[in-house]
């Protein structure tokens, strides 16, 4: 049922304050978890207990709490909600024991039962294409959670910690009565759901448990973390409690504000697709956090927090969209799940620290989640998806699709990024002045990213690459992945396939090819950090190869080995010219090419890796020979044509460089072929094509606009064989001919 943009709108807009409200008083155990653990005298697992206690009773009491809402209305019990939660955020401070302490702390998880109340609430007043961004911005109201974190300790130095409890009491009695007065439940026709139709939805409904599973990762993480932080940064790191509350304020920020743009992504691509780079992305940063360093662990931290910020977002524009009538409910189950997320992380974390003296298996932990979680969604949501984008215009696949693309490339830039950060050891290793080709290389991979993501998408490749999984399940994994190996060592590693053409083309190709892949083996590592040299102590002419920090191998100046290795990117260049001079001089002297050449499609690429080549042996000669003579001015020559090729990349006929492995799903058609028989000529009987390769021309070309059915012997003009399509269109000029003569002839 729609309802008017005013009264949705606010609606919302009091839905997500009164549930930042509530995550405020929610969030107050953990914030002063370390005042606890000193006043009690409490070891790492008793304070991760204590922090967790809410968290409890938080997320066990969301599936009564969203029986509730879709039974009774939202307004009711969000407004119970508050009162309960004030009484017991009362009750903290005077708690003079720790069993006291846990039992109020546990009183005051009903307040992280408000989720539940406030999805069922917020849902009913937004159409299903745009729930996503709805309960994205209603997510924001985890800031309240932030706000807690951050000004309880500030407001306590001044004021002391009960005063922060009992105003926070205060602040929920007095929204109760704003929330009672405002608060209107959406206008929904038809009976209300039973008690009984909830529960058999929850006991017998995969899905909701399925959903569960992703918001136990995704918001429980954000719980878990959130809470936990501050001691893990300030046991692990030696942070004080003001700037560890502030890092984790930071954290919880982040994820907070990506949440409705995960809800947005969702209402545009889909929300399992962007589960798929969530749940692809948590593995890394996951193991980033595992790293006993300040820089890597807040990397992964941000990153963590910005994957599982965009995770919430898409894992609640599933539940509306797969639950439309029991949002409430499954809200319930879904909510206490990623509660109890929440509560078991600051345990194992506690234990590990407890027992082992370290947190990083817990880390790993997340990391082997995350990724089995990704497979589940990649099974049961991501088809529906795609059935559903069948239904969509094309103008909206267009889009969609560029969402798509765009949301993957800034993914893997980021973890570039970050793998630069960790590769370099804290960026110890970067060479700052190579900071301009980092950068360069950073946009390069962003424009690869998304130009290969939207290449993917296209009729003919998606269905390519569709093919190419199905045979690969058909022949199996290992009997697949041998025939793809032969064909890359004969065609991407030797590049015989060019032979066939001519003997020239093949050595201009393996010349280019080579060339340029041995210049980005050894640029790309050292330009971020991840290989350097060092002079040995024992031995100031001997070098010391360091990869990724780790000391791989050594070797003395003067030898031939040193040499080489030095002069490795003179060895690329040469080859590079040689691929180009060949290059040149068959395009100068094929008719047919010369034809069909351009500038920016034929000629640029080959100026830009030639002004590469020579510039870079430029620098070497000026080094060797000319005593450094314009050396400064030939680097920055040879940073203009490197950064220039990088990006152009993503662009132009560089590009093909990525769509070339492609070629390798080619050999499975010519396997299918092989096993299921070739498509026949139906004029001349000859086998030309496996039947798969043509039957899929023939699902492809009406989806770009072309249609070549025909009547006759054929019913589509792909079913012919080459020759005789040759023969068909010489045929058809000859008649054109000559009834075109006829004509002429009775006019005179």
């Amino acid at each position: 049922m729609e309802h008017s943009a005013k009264s949705s709108n606010s609606q919302l807009t009091l839905g997500t304050i009164s549930f930042a409200v509530c995550f405020c008083a929610w969030g107050l155990v953990g914030a002063f978890a370390p005042g606890f653990r000193a006043q009690f005298s409490l070891n790492a697992t008793q304070t991760s207990f204590l922090v967790a206690t809410p968290v409890i009773l938080g997320s066990l009491a969301r599936i009564p709490v969203g029986l509730l809402a879709d039974r009774f209305g939202g307004r009711l019990i969000f407004t119970l909600i508050f009162l309960i939660s004030a009484a017991a955020a009362f009750l903290v401070p005077h708690a003079t024991t720790y069993p006291l302490l846990l039992a109020s702390g546990f009183l005051l998880g009903v307040a992280g039962s408000s989720f539940a109340a406030g999805v069922g609430f917020v849902s009913k007043w937004f159409p299903a294409k745009a729930q996503g961004t709805a309960l994205g911005i209603y997510g924001m109201g985890n800031i309240g959670q932030s706000l807690a974190v951050f000004f309880g300790p500030v407001i306590a130095a001044v004021y002391g910690r009960g005063a922060v409890f009992q105003g926070v009491a205060a602040l929920l009695v007095i929204w109760a009565a704003v929330f009672w007065s405002l608060g209107r439940n959406a206008p929904v026709s038809g009976p209300r759901p039973t008690l009984g139709d909830m529960l058999h939805l929850l006991t017998r409904n995969r899905t909701a448990w399925h959903l569960s599973a992703f918001y136990f990762a995704t918001f429980g993480g954000f719980v878990a973390f959130s809470i936990y932080l501050p001691s893990l940064l300030k046991d692990d790191f030696g942070l004080t409690p003001g700037d560890a509350g502030f890092r984790t304020a930071g954290f919880v920020v982040l994820a907070t504000l990506m949440r409705p743009v995960g809800g947005m992504l969702s209402d545009r691509i889909g929300g399992a697709r962007v589960l798929v780079g969530v749940f692809a992305g948590i593995a890394p940063f996951a193991c980033l956090m595992a790293w006993p360093s300040m820089l890597p662990f807040t990397v992964g931290a941000l990153g963590c927090a910005a994957l599982l910020g965009l995770g919430n977002g898409a894992v609640f524009k599933l539940v509306p969209q797969s639950f439309p009538g029991q949002t409430g409910t499954v809200t319930g189950l879904v909510g206490a799940m990623g509660g109890l997320g929440g509560f078991f992380p600051p345990l194992l974390l506690g234990v590990f620290r407890d027992r082992l003296g370290a947190v990083w298996p817990g880390f790993l932990l997340l990391a082997g989640t995350s990724a089995a979680l990704g497979v589940l969604n990649y099974r049961v949501f991501l088809p529906r998806e795609v059935e559903l984008d069948k239904l969509m215009t094309p103008e909206l696949q267009r889009r969609a699709d560029q969402f798509r693309a765009a949301s993957w490339a800034t993914m893997l830039t980021a973890l570039l990024c970050a793998a630069i950060v960790v590769g370099s050891r804290n960026l110890q290793n970067f060479d700052a002045a190579l900071v301009v080709y980092t950068f360069a290389v950073i946009f390069a991979t962003w424009g690869v990213v998304y130009h290969y993501a939207v290449w993917l998408r296209k009729p003919p490749t998606r269905r390519f690459w569709e093919r190419s999984v199905e045979l690969v399940k058909r022949f199996g994994l290992a009997h697949s992945m041998a025939l793809i190996t032969r064909t890359a060592a004969t065609h991407i590693v030797a590049q015989n396939f060019i032979a066939k053409r001519s003997r020239l083309r093949w050595w201009m190709h393996f010349c280019l090819f080579w060339g340029c892949i041995t210049a980005v083996a050894i640029t790309f590592p050292l330009v971020f950090g991840w290989i350097h040299f060092t002079s040995s102590l024992q031995d100031q002419k001997t070098y010391v190869t360091w990869l990724f920090g780790f000391p791989v191998g050594s070797f003395r100046v003067g030898t031939v080995l040193s040499w080489m290795l030095f002069h490795g990117l003179d060895f690329s260049a040469v080859l590079v010219l040689a691929g180009i001079s060949l290059a040149l001089w068959r395009r100068m002297r094929d008719e047919g090419a010369m034809s069909l050449e351009s500038l920016s499609v034929d000629f640029l690429p080959l100026i830009l890796l030639f002004a590469i080549s020579v510039t870079g042996l430029a620098l070497t000669a000026s080094t060797i020979w000319l005593r450094g003579s314009q050396y400064q001015f030939l680097a920055i020559l040879h940073a203009i044509t490197v950064i220039s090729a990088l990006l152009y990349l993503p662009f132009g006929k560089f590009f093909h460089i990525f769509q070339r492995p492609a070629q390798l799903g080619v050999k499975l058609y010519q396997k299918a072929g092989e096993l299921d028989g070739s498509a026949l000529c139906p004029r001349c009987g000859t086998a030309f094509a496996s039947k798969m390769q043509i039957e899929d021309l023939k699902q492809v070309l009406p989806q770009l606009g072309y249609d070549y059915s025909m009547t006759g012997i054929a019913d589509h003009w792909q079913a012919v064989c080459p020759p005789c399509k040759r023969k068909s269109i010489a045929l058809s000029q000859l008649k054109a001919k000559e009834t075109a003569h006829g004509k002429t002839a009775i006019a005179d």
